[in-house]
């Protein structure tokens, strides 16, 4: 097991961490408590469940923090899109953020999807399958389509 730190995915939370530093500085104050600050700490909570889910042995437990790790990063890119709807941080600051988001999306998902593979197909203490280890018919987890302009449109 490698540290946290050393991660890419970790790197990248650190980039969009002091993108959200810049953000919080920029955002007027009437706006800093209610959006500066929470996009702050959900970017702080982001690397600590890096860190969790890393630090994790078990598949299952590393998959429950990738899990709300991409829910922490689906609440980041929310309130950065509320912010630049707003008018409270500029287009370049949001596009980056974009790009940040989007990329430590595609790694957690990835991750996750390693983790569910291990879980699932490893046999328990007695040899059955747990119940919770089949897939869902529903697709989990990051949504890059949040921000993704080029995305083609839901058939319907």
């Amino acid at each position: 097991m490698s540290l946290a730190t050393d991660l890419e995915i970790h790197k990248q939370g650190t980039a969009l961490l002091d993108l959200c530093a810049d953000v919080q500085a920029r955002i007027p104050r009437a706006f800093r408590a209610s959006m500066g600050y929470r996009i702050s700490d959900e970017c702080v909570e982001i690397l600590v469940l890096i860190g969790r889910a890393n630090a994790a042995r078990q598949p299952q437990d590393r998959a429950t923090h990738l899990e709300q790790l991409l829910e922490r990063l689906q609440v980041a890119q929310i309130l950065l899109r509320t912010a630049h709807a707003k008018r409270l941080i500029a287009t370049k600051l949001w596009a980056t953020s974009i790009e940040l988001t989007d990329t430590i999306g595609k790694m957690a998902n990835g991750w996750l999807k390693s983790a569910r593979a291990r879980y699932t197909s490893s046999p328990a203490s007695d040899g059955a399958t747990p119940a919770t280890a089949t897939p869902s018919a529903e697709p989990q987890g990051y949504t890059p389509s949040l921000f993704d302009t080029t995305a083609a449109a839901p058939a319907a």
